[in-house]
């Protein structure tokens, strides 16, 4: 009889900082693209500002690939890059903003090996979009903080854009004859007043699913470092999350810089939280005959208005307090 031999189990991918020609390739590669993606935004068009969502994908690919260190590597090159051309600005806002939450996502995802020792082994999903919200809310606060000491004040500092968003609203509210129901001056203060959390929350979005789409990718090439995540289930954030989500809203109201850190602070984990209340609503209809269409549905009208997801963040802080998803599978398990 043949002897039998011992299944060959595959590596991991190495990261321990040797670069071989496919992974100096893949850094080189990773820091162009990445480049590549984010100048687009120098045209200034609603398009580049669409492509530019996916500046963190190619170094989440090469970081989930090919290990961390690579990924950082393509993480320098590409914001020295950016400082050459267009400015140092430029490359700064890429390191802080793209380059810095995707490899502490990939960071996350891939088990946060701290001395031999995974830090994390459960909810990976979760604390991964924690650890990006958290170096993008960081990178915003500290922005806002140290343009509102430059220029004297918050006020001073929104000036620019205040007198922007003024002109555009003002002359929407002339073509569209809405006058009477509408300030140009009140509503341009409060537009103005949460750029800086909008915009923190939608590139906490783009990291979201260029992560996602990432891991897909990994997976696919047999690539990815740990099995993949059941999302639905183990996207669960810590109870703190969504006590700091409140405290967070609460030290919003506040006004001047502290209010604006503090609605940074909100809509950063109030997007985090609407995503666990998307995991819990795809965990309740799973295996059901009208889950399929429902998501569908709900997908659709988050993109088309865009508001709804505040409900999705109502579910999440309600599944931080009751743990909807646990219920169920005890509900389950004693059924069985």
């Amino acid at each position: 009889m043949p002897q039998l031999l011992p299944e060959r189990k595959k590596l991991p991918v190495p990261d321990n900082g040797d670069f071989s020609f496919s992974q100096i390739f893949a850094s080189i590669g990773g820091g162009l693209a990445g480049a590549a993606v984010f100048a687009v935004l120098t045209k200034g068009t609603s398009a580049s500002v669409l492509f530019a969502f996916l500046a963190p994908l190619p170094i989440s690919i090469v970081a989930l690939g090919f290990g961390l260190r690579h990924g950082a590597t393509a993480g320098l090159i590409a914001t020295g890059l950016l400082s050459i051309w267009p400015n140092p600005i430029f490359g700064l806002v890429y390191a802080f903003l793209v380059a810095l939450p995707a490899l502490a996502a990939a960071y996350v995802v891939s088990g946060a090996n701290w001395r031999g020792r995974e830090l994390v082994t459960s909810h990976a999903p979760a604390w991964a979009v924690l650890a990006a919200g958290g170096a993008v809310a960081a990178a915003v606060s500290a922005a806002v903080a140290i343009a509102a000491i430059r220029f004297g004040s918050l006020d001073e500092a929104l000036n620019p854009l205040r007198a922007r968003a003024f002109m555009a609203i003002e002359d929407l509210i002339r073509t569209q004859d809405l006058g009477d129901k509408l300030d140009a001056s009140q509503l341009s203060a409060l537009v103005v007043f949460a750029f800086p959390a909008t915009l923190a929350a939608l590139t906490l979005f783009s990291h979201a699913l260029n992560l996602w789409g990432a891991g897909l990718l990994a997976r696919a090439s047999e690539a990815l470092p740990r099995p993949w995540p059941d999302i639905a289930q183990e996207f669960v954030l810590p109870r703190a999350a969504a006590g700091a989500f409140l405290a967070a809203c609460a030290l919003a109201y506040l006004g001047d810089l502290p209010g604006e850190i503090g609605l940074v602070l909100a809509e950063t984990l109030g997007l985090a939280l609407a995503m666990q209340g998307l995991a819990v609503v795809h965990f309740l209809l799973r295996g059901t005959r009208i889950g399929g269409v429902t998501l569908t549905v709900i997908y659709i009208v988050i993109g088309l208005f865009a508001w709804p997801i505040v409900l999705f963040t109502v579910i999440g802080v309600a599944d931080a307090a009751f743990s909807f998803r646990s219920r169920r599978q005890a509900a389950q398990a004693r059924r069985g």
